[in-house]
């Protein structure tokens, strides 16, 4: 409202009628804004269009695998679309399920992942590599728990080995950097 009343002055704005007695108040003045509307008990409920959602994926749970220790695999990966995802041959099913339901598809924090880098798997359930989307980009160590394949750390900068540790991120993913106890950048 104030974009139609610019330019005229407060005697020449429109004055908001009542509609009836009990409605006005003496404290209203025209530069006032109204107060906010109260529900009548006899008046008619209104419909609102409901709000549009984002779905969020039902993915197939996932077996969690045996703990078999090993090195990891390299696969140097790198997707943008679903369609590319689904043909990442050298990925688990179960990843690329995952994978599918990120790429291209709005988070609940309204970012988009554009393009993922898987560098390495591990048979223990973890992959390795890189993530970036419309809100900025990181390094990633995704795992399987609970059921379901996670982001177990996600990061900028060198983070505490000891982070990889405590989430039981098996050592030697190629490119996987971290700081030791001196704060000395290491391979993991």
């Amino acid at each position: 409202m104030a974009a139609a009343l610019s330019g005229c002055t407060a005697e020449q704005a429109p004055t908001k009628q009542p509609s009836s007695p009990a409605a006005s108040s003496p404290a209203s003045t025209p530069a006032s804004p109204d107060p906010a509307p109260v529900a009548s008990p006899t008046a008619e409920p209104t419909e609102l269009e409901p709000l549009a959602e984002t779905p969020t994926p039902t993915l197939p749970p996932v077996a969690q695998p045996t703990k078999v220790g090993g090195p990891w695999t390299p696969v140097d990966v790198t997707v943008t679309t679903t369609e590319q995802v689904k043909a990442a041959e050298a990925l688990p099913e179960s990843f690329r399920t995952f994978l599918a339901s990120r790429v291209g598809v709005e988070d609940d924090a309204g970012c988009t992942t554009s393009e993922v880098v898987i560098r390495a798997i591990h048979p223990d359930g973890f992959a390795f590599g890189s993530e970036e989307s419309d809100c900025g980009g990181g390094q990633v160590v995704w795992g399987i728990d609970e059921g379901a394949w996670h982001y177990i750390n996600q990061f900028e900068d060198a983070i505490p080995c000891t982070e990889f540790v405590t989430n039981e991120v098996p050592p030697g993913a190629p490119g996987l950097r971290c700081l030791d106890e001196n704060g000395d950048a290491k391979d993991f």
